[in-house]
């Protein structure tokens, strides 16, 4: 709830909680390298690159573990984190959409899965979503898809 709802510093708390209850839970360590990633509303630190890829390391190392739809979303996040800072993020992000897609496509019904996806797009050229004559850009016709499917399989659903 905590991500879905922009407080980014809070959620990441919560999963380095979870991940200390829990240190075999795969999806915490995803969790905690998610929320230190580009939003909608904050580029990447470059302070938070080195702590997301080894907690996206350790959630591959653990993926095992997982559902196979958490074992997806870890594998779509690694492409989003190489080992190093690097100044021009375009590629990363649009790696990570591309994988979240597939992810999306294989699970059309999962909420989360489309919220995500849809996030992912939009991450893409945050606050810069129309065209000069005023038509939304693809990724925001794609993600609008994605988000029309999470409110179908849950209309109450916090992220979509």
């Amino acid at each position: 709830m905590l991500a879905y709802g922009f407080n980014h510093a809070e959620a990441a708390r919560s999963f380095r909680e979870a991940a200390r209850l829990d240190p075999e839970c795969a999806s915490c360590w995803w969790g905690v390298a998610l929320v230190l990633g580009p939003n909608l509303n904050l580029p990447m630190m470059e302070t938070d690159v080195a702590e997301a890829y080894g907690a996206v390391q350790r959630a591959r190392a653990l993926a095992p573990r997982a559902t196979p739809v958490e074992r997806e979303l870890i594998e779509a996040l690694v492409a989003r984190y190489p080992a190093k800072p690097q100044a021009d993020r375009s590629a990363l992000d649009r790696a990570y959409a591309d994988a979240m897609r597939k992810v999306a496509a294989r699970y059309p019904a999962d909420p989360d899965v489309q919220a995500l996806f849809a996030e992912s797009l939009l991450d893409l050229s945050p606050w810069n979503f129309w065209t000069r004559s005023g038509e939304p850009k693809n990724a925001v016709i794609e993600a609008l898809a994605a988000l029309d499917r999470a409110l179908l399989a849950d209309p109450q659903h916090p992220g979509a």
